[in-house]
C-alpha cells in the first residue's frame, strides 16, 4: 500500500513582502542592547569558566549570583523565537560579527534584532511553560 504524501509548506523563498526586520534594522537594535542591555558575551562560549567578568557583572545586574547569570541564556528566555518560519525569514539578513561562535540564531521579540542562544542581556525573562 502506498503511502499517503504529506505536502509540506516550505519556507523556502519566501515573499519579500512578508514582514521582517532589514539588515539595518537588526544592526541598529542590536547595537541598542549591547549599549544599554549588556548583551553580551562578546566571545560566547559554554565553558564554565569563560566570560567571568561579565557574567558577574549581568549577575549583579540582574541580583542573582554568576552561575544563576549563567543559566539565563537567550535560548531559554521568554523573547527568543527560533522556529522555523522565524528562522527563515532571519536568513534574509547576513551574517554579522555577533553571529560567528554564538550557537544558533533566534529573533528577540522585545528589542526586535537577532539574538543567539549562547548569549543573554539585563532583559531576559524566565520563558513560560504551558502544562496540558
Amino acid at each position: 500500500m502506498e503511502m499517503p504524501k504529506i505536502m509540506m509548506a516550505g519556507f523556502t523563498g519566501l515573499p519579500e513582502s512578508m514582514p521582517f526586520i532589514t539588515a539595518a534594522e537588526n544592526k541598529k537594535n542590536t547595537q541598542v542592547v549591547i549599549d544599554d542591555w549588556m548583551l553580551g558575551p562578546e566571545n560566547p562560549s559554554n565553558e564554565p569558566t569563560a566570560n567571568k567578568v561579565y557574567w558577574i557583572a549581568l549577575g549583579k545586574a540582574m541580583q542573582v549570583d554568576e552561575k544563576e547569570a549563567r543559566r539565563r541564556r537567550c535560548s531559554n528566555c521568554e523573547y527568543f523565537f527560533n522556529d522555523t518560519l522565524t528562522q527563515a525569514k532571519m536568513d534574509r539578513i547576513p551574517w554579522n560579527q555577533w553571529d560567528d561562535g554564538a550557537g544558533y540564531r533566534g529573533l528577540c521579540k522585545k528589542f526586535d534584532f537577532i539574538c543567539h542562544d549562547m548569549r543573554s542581556c539585563q532583559a531576559w525573562e524566565e520563558r513560560d511553560f504551558e502544562m496540558d
